[in-house]
């Protein structure tokens, strides 16, 4: 890696600090300089608003649609830009690093930066569930290969979850004796149920759920839960009693898609057909199977409205009286896309 790169990725794991020490200026008071740099780096834009920090100019600006912000040096050189990116959009290794090594963590943000060497980025903040925890950055790279991070050792997170999650049994040799003789049949399968945190949308979701969704038009719901990538989600059923889910942008308090969970007799062929493959020999149960639609207004960092694409919980017996799960997603022709490695929210299954 060049010394110029490490410079970059140490100044945009600053990006919070300097952020802290913004201040909003009017466009008169921009260096001449720095405005002519902006010029010569996006050939259509629209300012909506300067900064100021120690040593830097930030415009928060539209180009060719996307919201984002460009950082120049107070002498007018250009340093980088970032744009927000929906999760969805952003390299499937990138978020299957996440989920396979940050269980207990949520996704704040993600953004697709572009340097001025030409080298582009992706940037990932993500925090532990809870209050008052500090935020962590990652950076990747455009195949959303790990460059980068300030996040806990992968191995000490999922260590300290699975103790969280599964305390040991500290009942005596004579005691577990006891409990064998007394129970003179297995116990059933049991699912570990985290704790759940109350969670409320803000004013403007719920006003717009309530719209779209009147409640004389609900047999239950909404149930609503905090979801990774800034995102929460209304689980609702209509009076049909058909099971739905509404996914919103916690930031632009706008819908997202929305998921329809399927009966039974209403799953995809094809995901069938690749399960019974993949489980081959194997005794299996499919816990959830549920389509997603993107919203009609809704738009990818290409301009485009994603395809529906469908997400699938198996379940399997495992050692200990408990459930394996898995969890996979499809395309919308249902084929295999990629694995989870934890729950969506704490509604979902366990």
């Amino acid at each position: 890696m060049t010394q110029m790169k490490r410079l970059f990725l140490a100044a945009l794991m600053c990006l919070p600090l300097l952020a802290a020490a913004q201040t909003k200026v009017k466009e008169t008071e921009v260096p001449k300089s720095v405005l002519l740099a902006l010029e010569k780096t996006y050939e259509s834009y629209k300012v909506k608003t300067w900064y100021q920090a120690p040593g830097q100019y930030i415009a928060e600006f539209v180009t060719d649609g996307q919201n984002g912000r460009c950082y120049f040096t107070a002498n007018g050189d250009w340093q980088y830009s970032s744009f927000p990116v929906a999760l969805e959009e952003c390299p499937t290794m990138m978020n299957t690093y996440f989920v396979n090594n940050y269980p207990g963590y949520r996704i704040k943000s993600t953004e697709y930066v572009e340097e001025m060497s030409g080298d582009n980025y992706y940037r990932m903040v993500i925090v532990k569930k809870g209050l008052g925890s500090a935020d962590c950055e990652m950076i990747f790279d455009t195949r959303g290969k790990l460059q980068r991070s300030t996040a806990p050792d992968p191995d000490v997170v999922k260590k300290d979850y699975y103790t969280h999650s599964n305390p040991e049994d500290v009942t005596s040799d004579e005691e577990t004796s006891k409990t064998k003789k007394s129970n003179k049949k297995r116990s059933k399968p049991v699912e570990d149920v985290p704790e759940v945190e109350a969670f409320e949308p803000s004013q403007a979701i719920a006003a717009n759920f309530a719209k779209r969704y009147p409640a004389t038009r609900l047999s239950a719901g909404p149930d609503w839960y905090e979801r990774s990538g800034d995102e929460c989600v209304a689980y609702y059923a209509n009076n049909q009693k058909n099971k739905f889910e509404a996914v919103y942008s916690m930031s632009e308090e706008k819908l997202i898609k929305t998921g329809k969970v399927l009966a039974k007799d209403r799953y995809t062929s094809a995901i069938l057909k690749y399960l019974n493959e993949k489980y081959k020999g194997e005794k299996y149960r499919v816990e959830k199977m549920v389509v997603y639609e993107f919203d009609a207004k809704y738009r990818g960092a290409d301009g485009k409205k994603p395809k529906p694409y469908t997400y699938v919980v198996v379940s399997q017996k495992a050692s200990g009286h408990k459930l394996k799960y898995t969890r996979m997603e499809f395309d919308n022709t249902g084929k295999f896309t990629g694995l989870l490695a934890q729950p969506l929210d704490p509604r979902d299954v366990q």
